[in-house]
């Protein structure tokens, strides 16, 4: 057999094992909750909706200076969210971080109806119904949860539900560490 009948029986071999070292790494070395965010360090860009839980209020950037929040981006049609909803009940009481919320794409009476039936553990819940805040915080879906500085700071930001372990390993520590 001539090298180049080698080199056409090797190929599918070679192309299989460099996708399953793709697919390796993905799967046990990629951290798919820490996407950068171009914003990380940047002030919260300025917004302004109305405030479902105390109308006519409006909530904006300003509400998230002065103290460190987190600013949770959420929508009742959204299953992570549902998942994710018992830790932030968890936060609120037992930490007493103050969380503002975003309800992104959402119809408000259904909001409203969500958090009386399950708890509410946000300050302030902006109605982002177009979705044009959302899409200023470059978020890709629903839930993401992004820690806020008292300057009004994007510190870090989390894709995908909360729960303890991202809580006790990752938010807290960074909440504990920017607040002294």
């Amino acid at each position: 057999m001539i090298p180049s009948q080698y080199f056409k029986r090797a190929m599918p071999f070679v192309i299989l094992c460099a996708l399953f070292s793709l697919l390796w790494y993905e799967l046990f070395y990629s951290h798919p909750h820490d996407q950068p965010s171009a914003l990380l360090n940047e002030l919260v860009p300025a917004f302004e909706l109305t405030d479902l839980l105390h109308p006519p209020q409006t909530f904006t950037e300003k509400n998230l200076t002065g103290h460190v929040s987190l600013l949770n981006i959420w929508a009742t049609w959204c299953y992570a969210c549902l998942v994710e909803h018992n830790m932030l009940m968890k936060i609120s009481t037992d930490y007493h971080i103050p969380i503002y919320s975003i309800a992104y794409k959402d119809d408000p009476s259904a909001t409203l109806k969500w958090l009386n039936e399950k708890g509410n553990p946000y300050i302030m819940l902006g109605n982002d119904v177009q979705g044009s805040v959302g899409i200023d915080l470059g978020i890709y879906g629903t839930p993401e949860t992004f820690i806020i500085n008292s300057q009004g700071k994007i510190v870090y930001r989390h894709i995908g539900a909360l729960d303890e372990n991202t809580w006790n390993n990752v938010l807290h520590p960074i909440i504990k560490r920017i607040s002294t």
